[in-house]
């Protein structure tokens, strides 16, 4: 038996670890050059879209439940004359309970309550002694003289960030109250994160002067932040952006689409590195397969050649070796 050369054995060695270190740089400059800008193209078209379902449909939810104040005033107008102070009070705590919304109250057009659901505040103090006069919802809808929203708000009353709506109470084309009443932003933003649950997700919403609103990942509770100058905002604001924002030492893929009823920007920002956990699982997996088809290709190769020196070296010994006559 032809006995195992160690030089032969290191050059193939070698060998195989050269190829398979190109083999590994061929696949990682695939991922650089073609299938890493493919990858964050394809998320950043997905997720956009998912962004403008979520935003339309919560933007849609909103405005639902908040149309749903103008046949109430439409109710209140017919029985207005019949509505002495108390039966107008159960009657907001009635209708607040079966819209569940976190106030709901009448106001005159000097801004003064005539009813409120609830009738006290958190602090303890009587909501009836609040004015509105000069809240922006109120003054919108007696300019326009019909129904208003105010996008999102710090509520006077609920002492929680709201979007509110004021609808007139007409009788005989005369305005004589104003119906207010507000939902909670909390519950749309968690209902939007659900629908939007991924790897590495978050949600903010941002207004028109640059203020982000977002539910705190600790405490669970809307935090509204000053952004200008973010770079989330400036990235966004780009005519021709790709959307990768660089902040808190990684990469994020920023999408937007707008909420009107709201009057915000809802952004959907994701990590790079979760949204590419996947196809960075597939070029190993593809990677290991090439290098065991590597190993494999080489070991047979191997052996074969060694079975065919030692045949050849044998052949050679018999052909060196001539038998006597006698």
């Amino acid at each position: 038996m032809a006995r195992i050369r160690w030089p032969q054995v290191i050059f193939l060695g070698s060998t195989w670890a050269l190829v398979s270190f190109l083999a590994l740089m061929v696949v990682g400059l695939a991922w650089t050059t073609r299938l890493k800008p493919q990858a964050l193209a394809d998320a950043r078209a997905q997720r956009q879209e998912t962004v403008r379902v979520l935003a339309r449909l919560a933007d849609a939810q909103v405005r639902d439940r908040l149309d749903a104040l103008e046949p109430l005033a439409a109710h209140l107008a017919q029985s207005w004359a019949s509505h002495e102070p108390r039966a107008l009070q159960r009657e907001m705590d009635t209708m607040r309970a079966t819209l569940q919304m976190p106030t709901l109250f009448v106001v005159t057009p000097d801004g003064r309550p005539l009813a409120f659901s609830p009738l006290v505040g958190p602090d303890g103090a009587s909501n009836l002694d609040l004015r509105y006069a000069d809240r922006p919802l109120l003054q919108e809808a007696i300019r326009t003289q019909r129904p208003a929203i105010s996008g999102i708000i710090y509520g006077r009353a609920s002492r929680d960030f709201i979007v509110g709506a004021a609808v007139p109470v007409r009788i005989d084309r005369q305005i004589v109250a104003y119906l207010l009443g507000s939902i909670r932003l909390q519950a749309s933003i968690e209902a939007i994160e659900q629908a939007a649950a991924g790897p590495g997700g978050w949600l903010v919403m941002i207004d028109g002067e640059k203020r982000a609103i977002y539910l705190d990942s600790k405490t669970r509770q809307i935090t509204q932040a000053d952004w200008t100058g973010h770079p989330v905002v400036r990235e966004l604001s780009r005519r021709n952006t790709a959307g990768i924002v660089e902040m808190d030492g990684g990469d994020w893929l920023a999408t937007q689409a707008v909420m009107p009823t709201l009057r915000v920007n809802l952004v959907l920002l994701g990590s790079v590195n979760a949204i590419l956990e996947s196809q960075r699982a597939v070029l190993l997996t593809l990677g290991a397969t090439l290098l065991v088809s590597l190993a494999m290709s080489l070991a047979v190769s191997t052996v074969v050649a060694m079975r065919f020196v030692r045949e050849q070296r044998e052949e050679e010994a018999g052909k060196g070796h001539v038998p006597v006559r006698t």
